[in-house]
């Protein structure tokens, strides 16, 4: 099982890379659009972690291999194409795989449970990639640098959306109850919140970071 995961993964991660280049040298999409595509596409991974891998050693191979790809994407010819010139762009991309594996290792470490790190890195590919692609697109009242204040509506309600479907997927404690209403909803918010207001790229690592402790703390799961 965790052979095929190996496969299911660099296959997962090589597919979505090269797609998100080839949309951006197609001209077609814009290369935001283009490297939310791949930012979107790779959180997917989480599924397949959770579906074929039982051991820490080979969970981690697919984190440290996204690490090296977006290393090499970043400081070759590739980060133009995928219009990252600016430095804190460019690290934003390195700070994805770090957290990625960080989660990893917290969640098969029994620090935080699987489906708590799960909501940190869905929420981080999902909420900030559609965030930066409808925010940026459509908004027009500007937060904080380049954030919109769209953005951070899309930031908060696809933060709302991810953590109603893992606690119905997961059984979390006070599904449906007043607690649990408030509970996602303060979640959503202050996630949103932290996205909008983390500079200089760190949002990769804050966002996700932040969504699994308040999961952790105020959705508990069963």
């Amino acid at each position: 099982m965790e052979v095929q995961g190996l496969v299911l993964s660099f296959t997962l991660i090589l597919g979505v890379v090269a797609v998100g280049v080839l949309l951006s040298l197609s001209k077609l999409f814009s290369t935001e659009f283009s490297r939310k595509f791949i930012h979107i596409g790779v959180s997917n991974w989480w599924f397949i972690l959770i579906t074929y891998f039982d051991s820490l050693p080979y969970a981690l191979i697919g984190p440290l291999f996204f690490i090296v790809v977006n290393t090499i994407v970043v400081y070759t010819n590739l980060a133009t194409t995928l219009g990252i010139s600016e430095e804190r762009r460019n690290m934003g991309l390195i700070y994805y795989p770090i957290t990625l594996t960080l989660l990893v290792i917290l969640g098969f470490k029994g620090v935080f449970p699987l489906w708590a790190c799960g909501i940190g890195m869905i929420v981080m590919g999902y909420g900030d990639g559609l965030a930066a692609v409808i925010g940026g697109k459509w908004g027009k009242r500007k937060i904080w640098g380049r954030k919109t204040q769209l953005g951070t509506i899309v930031m908060a309600v696809v933060t709302f959306i991810i953590l109603i479907l893992f606690s119905v997927c997961y059984n979390l404690r006070g599904l449906w109850s007043f607690p649990w209403w408030f509970s996602i909803i303060l979640i959503a918010l202050t996630v949103a919140l932290t996205e909008t207001y983390t500079p200089y790229g760190l949002d990769n690592i804050s966002v996700p970071l932040v969504a699994t402790l308040l999961s952790y703390l105020f959705l508990g799961g069963r």
